[in-house]
């Protein structure tokens, strides 16, 4: 007779840029969910002489840190994030690069933990989950709330300017129309300590652990 495995519930996380989706994923992590971060696996897809060929083939040789050794994130993202119709169609020709093999490696990281039946979650931490459409393989959608000016605040913090933190907002879904999309909304003004009540209850709200025979 097999063992009944958990049959892990897959939890999308979204909201506004800072708006601490990072702490929640770390969170649900301590709780002992497995938390598959799309920005990590980014910086390691980076790394692959195959995308870095596709990538300067495409933007040229000045995408590289001054050491030329890596990709300068920074440098692309100030030539791809605003809603000009040059940083738009920029910005979907390194989608065109970048999201298949990050796509893959999050495919092959659920299939993993779908199989093996160890974790009770799955924290999706994506973003542009909704975007992107990740939101179909999710079993809920939790909605990180945080106002403009808390965000900023972080987002200046992290060493930001408030022109390339609006131009990366501009790229994505508004605010209204994300939330809409949320099964639990999530408050966050700052106090890190009133989320985890709330993660919480969210949990609660999923349900119990399945399992799988």
């Amino acid at each position: 007779m097999r063992t009944a495995m958990k049959r892990p519930w897959i939890i999308g996380i979204t909201g506004g840029i800072a708006s601490g989706k990072s702490a929640v994923t770390n969170f649900l992590e301590n709780r002992g969910a497995l938390a598959l971060r799309a920005d990590r696996i980014g910086h390691e897809i980076l790394e692959s002489p195959i995308v870095q060929t596709k990538l300067v083939r495409q933007f040229g040789q000045s995408i590289f840190s001054q050491d030329s050794k890596s990709i300068d994130r920074k440098r692309i993202a100030a030539l791809v994030f605003g809603d000009t119709p040059q940083a738009i169609e920029r910005r979907k020709s390194l989608e065109a690069i970048t999201h298949p093999p990050i796509r893959e490696k999050i495919r092959q990281e659920l299939d993993k933990v779908l199989i093996a039946g160890t974790h009770p979650w799955v924290a999706l931490d994506i973003p542009l989950l909704l975007e992107s459409g990740w939101d179909k393989s999710c079993d809920a959608i939790w909605f990180v709330d945080s106002p403009y000016k808390d965000r900023l605040k972080r987002a200046l913090a992290r060493g930001w300017t408030q022109e390339h933190f609006d131009a990366r907002e501009a790229s994505q879904w508004s605010m209204e129309k994300k939330r809409s999309k949320a099964t639990w909304v999530l408050s966050n003004e700052g106090n890190l300590g009133d989320l985890e009540p709330q993660i919480a209850r969210a949990l609660d709200a999923i349900g119990p652990v399945r399992l799988q025979s």
